[in-house]
């Protein structure tokens, strides 16, 4: 007990004793740090498997196998001074540059293949200008198409172009993968015919406008020339209305053909979607016919062609699915893709870019081959321009069957070739197709391998995609027909 006004005073506290060598600074995330704030730059493991990978397939194989395809740091950036900032540190560190917007395209396009610092776009999102005179909108990279649509709306107009996954795509993501075929492009026109004019920070930190033809080789070019930080694109009045026919169909043929005959029509539809029965039943199931065909048009300067629509269709023997069928599949135009994913384990899929003419032979081919080797598999179709399809041809998987992944890619890999011998080849590049860029499209592949070479020598701006790969196109042949042999071996032997 103590006497009243004595002061009672603790032992002062010690310091603990720390039994563990203090870790060394990484100086690399402290200059991070220094560019833009504590809060946007990160080193957990956590953050770095998020911002690592895209909803395929492919990244987590890498993360089995190798875990250097990490990154070793996630960035997040608001400003091009920023954006300059991280390209800077990394330049003087050697170490690589990937910029992520939505991620959405799921061929590994923001995947890293060597570590470095996946640079998040998604916090510059501000609409800068709508200039309805000029017919023009100004934004920064990490703007949704959503929320481009809402702003635009304001002043009744629209982009009129939009990917499918436009609900978590972004602008710059999809001038970086070069969009062709998306909602709205067979009438309006590609990503390219609708860009004015891209503002890029070049791989040594400058900062410099791109127009022109120029456009062509940043268009698709996938970050390996540098960062995207704004866009000027084209913008039209949006349509007072939309309509939207649907068809059923027995054969396979007759869709194709009908399909065909509808984009060699003057008028030229917002959106054309073709797709088998199984796709379907994922969304929008058929109860007419085995394939399905839905075609949408403006109505504002003209009604749709419906008459020469039905009438290739009944040469057909196609079927009309009514009008609630229809609107059901506009309203699901940026979900159907999406919605197989949610009934498989792994959905492992391909896109091709091909001519219309060519659908038939290459969906008849791969038909066949799903069923050869018996693997689970649906496709969809969307038109892009008037003579080109994106095909997406899907297998759904479970993981833990490694031939059936395997076989699954054999399966794929054949149809890739058969569309790059018709003149077309895979629709999207990302990481997974950088292997066919040479074979399929050897001009741009040039063109564009030139212009890395000077822009970038140092190779830190995503590598091992579009111009150079981590592996070669016969070493990767060799494992996919060999694969595919002896997954069907496998099937004869188990009977």
């Amino acid at each position: 007990m103590t006497e009243e006004n004595e002061v009672v005073t603790e032992p002062a506290a010690t310091e603990p004793v720390s039994l563990e060598p203090t870790p060394e600074v990484d100086s690399v995330l402290v200059q991070l740090v220094g560019v833009v704030g504590k809060e946007n730059a990160s080193d957990t493991e956590l953050e770095r498997i998020v911002y690592s990978g895209d909803p395929s397939s492919l990244p987590q194989f890498h993360y089995r196998w190798k875990q250097r395809y990490l990154a070793d740091y996630v960035v997040r950036v608001q400003t091009i001074e920023e954006v300059k900032g991280v390209i800077g540190v990394a330049r003087n560190h050697g170490i690589p540059v990937i910029p992520r917007g939505g991620a959405s395209s799921c061929l590994g396009s923001s995947s890293p293949s060597r570590g470095g610092i996946s640079l998040d776009l998604k916090k510059m999102n501000k609409v800068l200008e709508v200039d309805q005179a000029k017919g023009m909108v100004r934004v920064e990279p990490g703007v949704t198409f959503t929320a481009l649509d809402v702003e635009l709306g304001k002043h009744g107009m629209e982009l009129g172009i939009y990917p499918s996954s436009a609900k978590s795509a972004v602008i710059g993501g999809w001038i970086g993968c070069g969009g062709k075929a998306g909602i709205g492009t067979p009438c309006n026109g590609t990503l390219l015919d609708n860009l004015v004019s891209l503002k890029v920070i070049l791989p040594d930190g400058s900062e410099t406008t791109i127009e022109g033809a120029n456009l062509d080789l940043y268009n698709g070019s996938y970050g390996i020339l540098g960062v995207i930080v704004e866009a000027t694109l084209a913008i039209r009045r949006k349509p007072a209305s939309i309509k939207t026919l649907s068809y059923g169909f027995s054969r396979l043929e007759h869709v194709c053909n009908t399909m065909v005959r509808v984009t060699q029509l003057e008028q030229k539809p917002i959106y054309l979607k073709i797709a088998d029965f199984d796709f379907q039943s994922y969304s929008n199931p058929l109860e007419k016919g085995k394939y399905v065909l839905s075609v949408t048009y403006p109505e504002e300067t003209q009604s749709a062609p419906v008459t020469d629509i039905e009438q290739a269709v009944a040469e057909s023997g196609g079927t009309y699915l009514g009008d609630s069928y229809g609107t059901k599949e506009w309203d699901l135009r940026y979900d159907c893709e999406f919605n197989p994913k949610e009934h498989c384990d792994t959905l492992m899929f391909q896109e091709l870019w091909v001519d219309v003419e060519n659908v038939y032979d290459i969906l008849k081919a791969y038909e066949k081959h799903k069923k050869s080797h018996k693997v689970p598999s649906i496709w969809f179709g969307m038109l892009g321009t008037s003579s080109m399809m994106r095909l997406e041809l899907m297998a759904m998987l479970n993981p833990d069957k490694y031939l059936e992944f395997i076989a699954s890619k054999g399966i794929l890999h054949k149809m890739v070739k058969r569309a790059i011998k018709q003149g077309g080849g895979p629709y999207t590049i990302g990481l997974q197709n950088s292997i066919y860029m040479k074979k399929a499209y050897p001009e741009r592949h040039s063109r564009l391998k030139e212009l890395k070479k000077s822009a970038d020598p140092s190779g830190i701006m995503n590598p091992d995609r579009v111009t150079s790969c981590m592996t070669s196109y016969g070493r990767m042949n060799i494992l996919f027909v060999m694969a595919a042999a002896f997954r069907r071996l496998g099937k004869y032997v188990a009977r």
